[in-house]
This record gives C-alpha cells, structure tokens and sequence, in this order.
C-alpha cells in the first residue's frame, strides 16, 4: 500500500516546473470530480425542468376550463387544467385528509368521490374544515345526492413521501381519516376503481368548504444555483490537485 501511495503517474516538464501527480491522488480525485459533475448536472437539469414546468403551469391559467375526454393523456400534462365535470358524489363514503393547517387552525381537506357521467370516478378535494374540540370530533356536512356540475382543476393526490405516519384501519367506517392519499387503496377500500388524479373543487363552486387553490410557484433558480455550486467546487478540487502535484525544480533535477 505505501508504494502506492507515493507512485506517480507521469512527469511532465512545464518550464522551471514539473507536474508529477501521484496515482493514489488521482484516482481519488477523479472520483470526486465525477461526483460532483454528475450532482451538478442533476441538479442543471432538473432545474430546467422545473422551469418549463412552470411555464406550462403559468400557460394553463389562462387556459379556459375543458371537458374530461379533452384532457391530455400524459398526467403530468394534465396538472392544473382548470375542468368542468358533471356526475354524482358518493354520498356514504367521505375521506378527512388529516393535519391541514389553515391561518393556525388545524383541521382536515374533504375527499369525497365523485361519479362522471361517463362511469369513471375521482376523488374531489372539496376544501378545509376545522377540526373539533377533539380528534374524535369530526366536522360534519352535508352532500348533495342529485346530479350536479361544477367547475374544477386536476391536480394529483398528496403525496405519501412527505407523510410521518401510515394509512391504518383495522376495520372500515365511515367517515375515514387518512394521513396521505392513495387513489389504489382507496379504490381497494371502496370496490371500485377510482383515478389515480384528483379534482380541486374550485374556489367559486358550491359543495365544497373553505378553499384556497394553491398557486404551484416553482423556483428553478435554486436548482440551477446549487449546480453552479457542484461545478464551482469542481473547479477548486482540480485547482488544488494541480497545485499539490506540481513543484520547481532544484538545480540537481
């Protein structure tokens, strides 16, 4: 090991100095900088992803409101496209998505599901209500049972990544507190499938509660500045490793 440690890869002459870098030393740094040139690279490109992301977010604002059979096919195409569907809610079955936070208020977003004309069904997030003097207190509400149609936008569920506690449910009652949602295991709970994409009832529409639509506001600049980071750092490491491996020569050499 301690030969290899002081063997060099080559001598290379540059005037009254020579380069010689040592193997051990190279190897370890280019493995560094291949780390952190591929970081940087992730980094560059997901923040153009997130920027034409945002372009297209910022687009479908504008967008007038389309029917379900004109939607995208791509589900990433079709966040945030402002829909109007018309159908039946499942009025026995109603999901309290738990821990929402409203103005310092803890409470809960209602899902309920919601039958389109065409058979397929989703869940609609019909906005916040406050949670009770206790947990065991559910808000109560009513649901309309008649067909009726509204105004919404598609967005997906909440995700199950950024949750601390599992969906647990020994037995099945209504109405159900989840701590994320997954459209597959509610359609399992249900019997019936539902869409893996949900509806944001929107903000002007009847049946629903407390709403405010969020603004998606996704900022590339951060993904872009933590890749000039990586190659900033990059560029220090091959810096330091030409200045530790290079030296004047004596007058004996």
């Amino acid at each position: 090991m301690k030969p290899l440690l002081h063997a060099r890869l080559f001598r290379l002459s540059i005037g009254p100095y020579t380069f010689s870098p040592g193997i051990f030393p190279t190897v370890v740094t280019v493995f560094f900088v291949y780390v952190m040139v591929t970081l940087g690279e992730w980094q560059y490109t997901k923040g153009e992803y997130i920027s034409n992301q945002q372009d297209k977010i910022n687009q479908r604002k504008h967008l007038a409101p389309v029917s379900m059979q004109e939607l995208p096919h791509a589900q990433e195409d079709q966040i945030f496209i402002p829909v109007v569907v018309s159908g039946t809610f499942d009025t026995e079955h109603h999901f309290y998505f738990d821990n929402r936070i409203v103005k310092g208020f803890a409470g809960y977003d209602i899902y309920t599901p919601f039958t389109l004309d065409d058979g397929r069904t989703m869940l609609v997030n019909r906005g916040w209500l406050k949670q009770g003097r206790t947990r065991q207190e559910l808000p109560e509400f009513d649901t309309v049972s008649a067909r009726v149609t509204f105004k919404a936008l598609v967005d997906r569920p909440p995700s199950k990544d950024f949750m601390l506690a599992d969906n647990v449910h020994d037995t099945l009652s209504w109405p159900m507190v989840l701590q994320y949602v997954d459209t597959s295991e509610i359609g399992q709970m249900l019997g019936y499938e539902v869409m893996p994409m949900v509806l944001r009832l929107d903000k002007d529409a009847e049946h629903g509660f407390h709403r405010e639509i969020p603004v998606m506001n996704l900022d590339s600049e951060k993904n872009i500045g933590y890749a000039f980071q990586w190659y900033a750092m990059t560029a220090a490491l091959v810096v330091i490793y030409i200045a530790v491996n290079i030296r004047k020569r004596t007058d004996n050499e």
